[in-house]
Order: C-alpha cells, then structure tokens, then sequence
C-alpha cells in the first residue's frame, strides 16, 4: 500500500458524508457475493475460561480486576457443549479464554482439543474445525495444539501502532512478541486470523489505514475487528477517545475496507459490532461479514466473561432470522474455511491487491 493509498483511507474513514457509506457497503458486498457467496458461516463460541494472566488496560478479565468472578468450565462439560454444537450443525467451534498460563492448563487444552476432534470424528465427515484463541504461546505450545486438531487460531494485535500497542498493555507486553507469534502460527500452518479495536484513545483515522495495511502486508486468512467498548473496572476506560466520536461507524467503514481490500479472507461480525447498534449484525454482513459467532457459553457464566460493558447476546434462532432477513443464509453441516488460505498455501507470492479491488480509486467517484 502507497503513501499516498494510506492517506486516501484515512481521508475515507474521515468523512462525514453519509453517501460514502453508501457506495462503501455496496462496493464490499458486492466484492464478497463474487467471492464467497452469500454464504455465513456459524462458529461456535465457548468461552470455558475467564482467569487471565494478563493485566490488559482495556479488557474486564485483567488479572486485576477483583470484581469478577473468575470460573473454568470442566472438560466433560466442554466436550459435551463442542458435541451438541456438532449435532445442531455447527461444524466449527471456537474455544476462548484468558492466556494460559501454566503447563498443566496447556496439557487440558491438548487434550481437549485431540478428545474433541476424535469424537465428532466418530461421526460422519472431518469432525468439528477447532478455533483456538488462547493469546500468546510458545512455538512449542501452538504447535501441539496444531498435533491435537486445531486448524485456525486468533491472536488479535489490537492495533498496529507499537507505540498505541504499548500505551494500552503494561510494560511486560510487547508487541514485538506478538508479531513473533503471528508469525509462529503462520509457519506452523494454522489459518491465520487477527483484528483490531476501532476508537481506541489515542488512536487515528491514520492508525486505522495502517491497521489494513498490517493485514495486507501479513497476508491473514481471517480478520476479527470491531468497536472498542470500555469496560468500567478497567483504567482505559478512564480515557476518552480523542480523534475517532463513532466506533461504530468507522468499524463498518473499516469492515468494507477490509472486504473491497481482501477479497476472500474470513471476516467476523463481531459480538461488539451487534453489542452496540441495533443493526450492527445487518450492516456487518452488509460491509462483507461472512462468519458469527453465536455463544454457547453457559447462560450462568456469560456475565462473567465481559471483555467489555453491555455485552448483548442472540439465540440461534433470532440470529438466523436477522442473517436471512438481510439477504445471507446461514450456512451449517461445513467448516466454512477462509478460501484464502488454501491460496496462500499454493501460491508463493500471493496476490494481496487483486485487480478491480484498489479502493484508492474510490476518491474518484466520491
């Protein structure tokens, strides 16, 4: 990405001229209906741990946060909750907790992971596709989990300014160790995801453009963004944003970026986008979502996973309603696997600016 191209998406996301958004989402959708079809795509969400090592400025789970209750669901009741999500027809979960911290945690989770895939093995096709998003870990870690069965993993930079990256971490965290760990997933083979928060304090319209130049030039495979929501007991929510009054605008501005950008990667409608507006599930998909992920963390632990305030959930049902209603169709019985990963895989230089795609040529027709 130019110089030049970053400034133009920066100037983008700037703008307060509300038929932009027009011209942006019709752009991104139609760039995903050529790519990926109308398909969504459901995973899973079982959120089994909220005890974090991690003392993150913005995240409800800090280890220094005394407020919460901290829980781990057991094994039995992870299995049973994967299997019944396999039996509904999500055929892919994703498993979430606080960074683990401790060998013995690492072990649970092999065995977890192997126990799962051997048993919705059993049954007719592949299994269920295993989503691991578990924060930092060795080589060594990733790469057991990838032995034991898991194919995809989330590790979100939050940002890509180093500078914005330490202001929001204490001092133990480095962002240049999460790069080495991008990087670990990649050559192990795992697809790849990652994503940011959107009006951060501190943050810019030229940090977001630099935010999609990250992906690009990492060549991701998934990508999970949204609104950043303070979490009260948390000191970042002591800051007021500075530079960015409407995260969930610029989050769907950015969504549709992202989409026109990276044409056949996976790309979530998060949680936080649906948490805060009404519509955000419909203008996600519109932007170029093509994965949910409904939780089936049990009803009496949801509120003690609150990675930030107000945190709202929808039943399988309502969530199917509203993906129809907008003009998708939720897609189950298939691991729904980011198209850009196998490419990746085959390709030495993959394309990562495919033509007809160079949202640089926008400002023309603005």
């Amino acid at each position: 990405m130019t110089p030049d191209c970053k400034t133009e998406i920066a100037e983008i996301l700037r703008n307060t001229d509300p038929s932009l958004d027009r011209q942006l989402l019709d752009k991104a959708d139609h760039c995903r209906r050529q790519h990926l079809g109308s398909a969504v795509y459901p995973r899973g969400l079982i959120e089994f741990s909220n005890s974090c090592p991690r003392n993150c400025f913005y995240c409800g789970l800090r280890r220094g946060n005394s407020l919460i209750r901290r829980y781990h669901l057991e094994r039995e009741q992870i299995i049973e909750l994967a299997l019944q999500a396999y039996n509904d027809g999500y055929h892919s979960i994703c498993l979430q907790s606080g960074e683990l911290s401790s060998g013995r945690e690492m072990d649970f989770m092999v065995d977890l992971v192997s126990t799962i895939k051997r048993c919705s093995s059993k049954k007719s096709g592949p299994g269920l596709g295993i989503t691991l998003s578990l924060g930092e870990l060795t080589y060594k870690q990733y790469r057991r989990l990838w032995d034991a069965g898991a194919h995809r993993y989330l590790l979100r930079i939050e940002t890509s300014n180093p500078l914005l990256f330490q202001r929001i971490h204490p001092p133990e965290q480095n962002y240049n160790r999460r790069l080495e760990c991008l990087e670990a997933l990649r050559e192990i083979g795992y697809q790849v995801g990652t994503g940011v928060m959107i009006g951060l304090p501190g943050q810019s319209y030229e940090d977001l453009a630099g935010d999609l130049e990250f992906f690009l030039a990492k060549d991701i495979d998934m990508l999970g963004m949204g609104p950043y929501i303070p979490h009260p007991d948390t000191p970042l929510a002591q800051e007021k944003p500075e530079s960015i009054p409407d995260a969930f605008s610029t989050s769907i501005r950015m969504l549709a970026l992202a989409r026109i950008l990276m044409p056949d990667i996976n790309m979530v409608a998060s949680t936080a986008l649906q948490s805060i507006h009404p519509d955000g599930l419909r203008l996600g998909l519109k932007a170029g979502a093509n994965i949910v992920m409904p939780v089936l963390t049990p009803e009496e632990k949801r509120k003690d996973y609150m990675l930030y305030a107000y945190k709202k959930y929808r039943d399988f049902e309502h969530l199917k309603q509203d993906i129809q209603e907008a003009g998708y169709e939720l897609t189950l019985w298939q691991w729904g696997d980011s198209p850009h990963y196998f490419k990746r895989r085959e390709l030495s230089t993959p394309d990562c600016s495919p033509a007809g795609n160079n949202i640089c040529s926008l400002r023309q027709r603005t």
